[in-house]
């Protein structure tokens, strides 16, 4: 018995449906601005939502001490702004991913 080409075509169209469904349920949304953070290492040495190293300030509500443009500053400025200090400068970045971790970090307050 011959099965018409058309069941195969349902079939596939069926298979693929279900799995892009499955794939974008199971697939967690990461912030940009965070995927960034991640990327540079900050956890290695701050504290951000529980999660990461001690070395540095806890940057958990950050934004409730400084604005976005002072966390801009920091992340430029890096150990130049602190005495004893060992925070990298960032100013190799594009603006625009700058603006986007000083936002991010300024919105956990």
């Amino acid at each position: 018995m011959k099965t018409p080409p058309l069941i195969f075509v349902i079939i596939f169209l069926c298979s693929f449906f279900s799995v892009a469904a499955i794939a974008a349920d199971d697939t967690p949304q990461i912030d940009p601005a965070l995927e960034l953070i991640n990327v540079l290492g900050c956890k290695g040495c701050h504290v951000i939502s529980g999660k990461g190293g001690s070395l540095a300030t806890d940057l958990t509500h950050i934004g409730s001490r400084l604005s976005a443009k002072q966390i801009e500053a920091q992340l430029t400025s890096g150990s130049a702004a602190q005495v004893k200090g060992f925070m990298p400068s960032y100013t190799s970045l594009p603006k625009a991913d700058l603006q986007r971790i000083s936002e991010y970090l300024y919105n956990l307050h």
